[in-house]
């Protein structure tokens, strides 16, 4: 059997624009002159006033030729006095704002030197809740609440001055050096205390005047000294009709409902049990002949059950799209309904469900499972498997929540022994704007996707249906294509829609209405982001029954896949999206003139083929596709018409079983690597398994698989002519299993025979701390032109064995949102150009090297080719 492995390829950048305000050098050297366009230094007899010369918040001086007890510092001011480098650097930081002509500081001397100065406005920071990349946002709240108490206070103070003027490419800097890292930053809620907190961080991987800033004006606020919200009380005797404001009648109109849904669906999935098995089964095996063999017959009672919970989800999408903030919590007491619909609401016994279960002595019998005593608590370790069926109508009750329990699991991941669920009136939810937006986008999301199943009628032509039920079609349509051309030479459009399509792919009667609702639950997605968005920096503090609150990503709580597919569909309609190479989709073309796209037949093309068809064994030597419209109805861009394919192979049946596929060769290699941040600004290293094969004869191939001793790793894909490859992603945690093994790659005919296979050894893998790249930092900005000095340090000295080294370049391409892999820059190696040691532990990149604007990935890698290893770390920059 097949076994697909999801990899995980998630990179996502952060660009951040700071309008009008200084770009600060911290502690280099600046001229005269730009101190002078900061500041006027007034001497009057002994003394020294320091005059602002500019509008501004904070300030930063390094001075030499004075003591600490010279200066005298304006009550308006909070301050940070360090001794750097022999020099005193002092910080000031103001929550109001300096005009030109105020008194910075006071010096009772005259005989010093203002080696650097800078000075930082947080007013400068400009941005819309829009300019936020709402996919890949950095954790808010509270910034400057260091120890999470809900206050700015002293022990926050004394915190942030410890961690002042570290810098990450110098200092050596512990783990939650990022926490002090608050600057800049927006104000992104709105609702109530929120309306003047500085709440979203932006980061730039210093904590400096900026930081300082905020932390200023963050300072003494409060939200413990909010008022507490009001509370309405959900349970099944509530009428969401009585409660007089729409928006909090909506969602109890949800809270009150899901139960009968959930009914619903149960009941569904127990009727239709063995049609959803059938779908389930041909996409858990890419079966793309069986997954629209089950389309085409799907059973009517069955579409139109879900045509009902389809709109059952549009209504509730609806209800739950907030237009303000929640002023009153909601507490939603979720035992006290009916979940297992048997007429009676028994709040203080557990819910269970049906379930064919599995036993280890191979017996097989239907169960009632408590979700809790079975479940959750039980012992299982007497059975194999567990196929769900419905919820237990016939068992006695309905609680599904034991708030005690939740809470254990979630913080240490464990139970106390012997512990028994109770049931009471601690067992209910708070929901607010979190909880509200996630279910409303999750919501959306099905809605919009589960519609697009019932745009078109997915019936073709009896012939194919033919094909597909007798499991012949890729031999079948080769036959049906070569005869339709064998007149002529040429298939038509009209030829293709008569022997192939039918009335697929024609609308559906509804067209027009379900393209419009699908339209409306995409572009109105962003409305739950902003608010889940301010709802995790309102409760960046856990919050006692609120499942939404502490310091989370809610994005993660959404992400049903990682896949680039997924990625796909999140996105934004009016955003073209590359589907390969120069070939862009432009979604909203199909939902703004759908009128364009009733019968896709109408984009079908022709096709001329050129050669012998009427003999035993054709000879094609080129094929010609014409499109009517190569822009289908501006849906896409980049196809070329004609498309001319020649000597073609695509038509030759393949040989079953095949006689001679054989592997040419076969390589792995296995990478310790440290790579850029994830879309949380979190790095987590990984081992990359790469494998790369030539295989003979690859159209006759069904499958190539990886094993490691008998356990299955990963397949390869057919990249093109007879090259297969893929690379596998591990945990850091699995090194040891993975180390010093050989690995099997087998090949397999059509007729599921294997055909050949090849071992290779994988030796040991590189530790995660080989060496560690210092300068520059993720993230960091240069401008066009610079010169890069790339710096890296080799923990005592010394690097395990390895025989070449390199450092590379990869851009980021806007179109393909990845890094230009294929067309990497080899900036310098020890084996070949032979122009730099990593031992040396520095590197001057060249500016020539970076020719445009836009964003880069710098690669140090080490090898050693013997055991097939490397260690690889990574580093994305901004070139502006």
């Amino acid at each position: 059997m097949r076994i697909y492995i999801k990899i995980i390829l998630s990179i996502f950048i952060i660009s951040i624009i700071l309008v009008g305000c200084l770009q600060t050098k911290t502690h280099e050297t600046q001229t005269k002159t730009e101190v002078k366009n900061i500041i006027d230094i007034i001497y009057e007899n002994d003394s020294s006033l320091i005059l602002s010369k500019v509008e501004g918040d904070s300030f930063e001086f390094l001075l030499s030729g004075v003591n600490v007890e010279n200066i005298e510092i304006p009550n308006k001011f909070m301050s940070i006095t360090k001794n750097k480098e022999g020099k005193l650097l002092i910080a000031i930081s103001t929550a109001d704002n300096v005009k030109p002509g105020e008194v910075l500081l006071k010096i009772h001397s005259d005989s010093f030197n203002v080696e650097n100065i800078d000075y930082y406005s947080r007013n400068s920071i400009k941005k819309e809740y829009y300019d936020i990349d709402q996919y890949n946002w950095k954790w808010g709240g509270l910034l400057g609440d260091f120890n999470l108490d809900g206050e700015v206070g002293l022990t926050d103070f004394a915190s942030f001055v410890y961690y002042y003027g570290m810098e990450p490419c110098i200092d050596d800097v512990p783990e939650e050096f990022s926490r002090f890292d608050i600057g800049p930053a927006l104000n992104i809620s709105q609702k109530g205390i929120w309306s003047n907190i500085y709440d979203y961080k932006l980061e730039d991987w210093n904590v400096n005047i900026i930081d300082f800033s905020i932390f200023t004006a963050n300072y003494g606020q409060n939200i413990n000294s909010e008022t507490p919200p009001g509370t309405i009380t959900i349970d099944s005797s509530t009428i969401p009709d009585s409660i007089s404001t729409p928006t909090y009648s909506n969602i109890a109109y949800f809270l009150t409902d899901i139960p009968n849904f959930i009914h619903n669906l149960s009941n569904i999935i127990s009727t239709h049990e063995d049609y959803i098995s059938s779908i389930l089964e041909a996409l858990n095996n890419e079966d793309p002949n069986e997954v629209l063999l089950n389309l085409i017959n799907m059973p009517t009672d069955f579409k139109n059950d879900i045509l009902t919970l389809l709109e059952k989800l549009g209504t509730y999408a609806e209800k739950l799209q907030l237009d303000n903030y929640l002023y009153e919590d909601i507490k939603w007491m979720i035992n006290d309904f009916d979940w297992n619909n048997d007429g009676v609401i028994t709040n203080n016994d557990e819910l269970h469900i049906e379930a064919t279960v599995t036993y280890t002595n191979n017996i097989v019998q239907k169960e009632s499972l408590g979700i809790y005593s079975d479940l959750i608590l039980g012992d299982m370790s007497n059975i194999d498997n567990i196929e769900f069926i419905g919820i237990d109508s016939n068992t006695p009750g309905d609680a599904i929540l034991d708030w005690d329990l939740v809470e254990q699991l979630s913080n240490n991941g464990t139970v106390t022994a012997g512990y028994t669920p109770v049931f009471d009136e601690n067992d209910y939810l708070l929901i607010d704007e979190g909880f509200v937006s996630m279910i409303d986008f999750i919501l959306k999301n099905i809605f919009g996707y589960g519609n697009m199943l019932f745009l078109y009628n997915l019936t073709p032509t009896a012939t194919v249906i033919n094909m597909l039920e007798n499991h012949s079609f890729d031999a079948s349509i080769t036959e049906l294509l070569l005869n339709m051309a064998k007149d002529d030479n040429i298939i038509s459009q009209q030829e293709l829609i008569d022997n192939i399509f039918g009335n697929m792919l024609t609308a559906k009667s509804d067209f027009e209405t379900r393209v419009a609702s699908i339209q409306h639950s995409f572009i109105t997605r962003d409305i739950p982001i902003k608010y889940a968005i301010d709802d995790s920096i309102t409760d960046y503090l856990y919050i006692p029954h609120d499942i939404t609150s502490g310091p989370m990503d809610l994005m993660d709580l959404w992400s049903l896949s990682d896949s680039k597919f997924t990625k796909l569909l999140m996105t934004d309609i009016n955003t073209p999206v590359s589907i390969g190479g120069h070939i862009m989709l432009y979604p909203a073309a199909f939902f703004e003139n759908s009128a364009n796209f009733h019968d896709l037949r109408d984009y079908l093309p022709n096709i001329t083929i050129e050669g012998t068809l009427n003999s035993e064994t054709p000879e094609i030597s080129k094929i010609t596709i014409d499109f009517p419209d190569p822009h289908f109805g501006d849906l896409i861009s980049g196809i070329q018409n004609s498309i001319i394919i020649e000597n073609p192979d695509i038509f030759q049946p393949p040989e079953l079983p095949s006689t001679n596929v054989h592997i040419i060769d076969f390589k792995m290699e296995g990478i310790t690597r440290i790579p850029i941040p994830d879309e949380n600004g979190d790095v987590h290293p990984e081992i990359a398994l790469r494998f790369d094969s030539h295989i003979s004869s690859p159209e006759n191939v069904n499958y190539a698989e990886i094993y490691k001793d008998d356990d299955y790793i990963t397949y390869l894909h057919w990249i093109d002519e007879n090259y297969f490859y893929n690379e596998e992603y591990r945990d850091i945690v699995e090194t040891s299993y993975l180390e010093n093994s050989y690995y099997t790659l087998e090949v397999y005919d059509y007729s599921n025979t294997l055909a050949d296979s090849a071992t290779s050894f994988l030796g040991t893998l590189y530790p995660v701390d080989t060496f560690e790249i210092t300068n520059p930092l993720n993230n960091n900005t240069f401008n066009l032109g610079d010169n890069i000095q790339l710096t890296w340090n080799i923990p005592n000295n010394t690097l395990p064995y390895y025989e070449g080294a390199e450092i590379n370049i990869f851009k980021f391409n806007d179109s393909t949102e990845d890094f230009d892999w294929e067309n990497r820059i080899r900036v310098a190696d020890d084996y070949d150009m032979e122009n730099f040691y990593i031992e040396d532990e520095t590197f001057t990149i060249p500016a020539s090297i970076f020719d445009t604007q836009g964003i880069y990935l710098i690669e140090l890698v080490i090898y050693n080719w013997s055991e097939n290893t490397s260690f690889e770390y990574h580093i994305v920059i901004n070139i502006q």
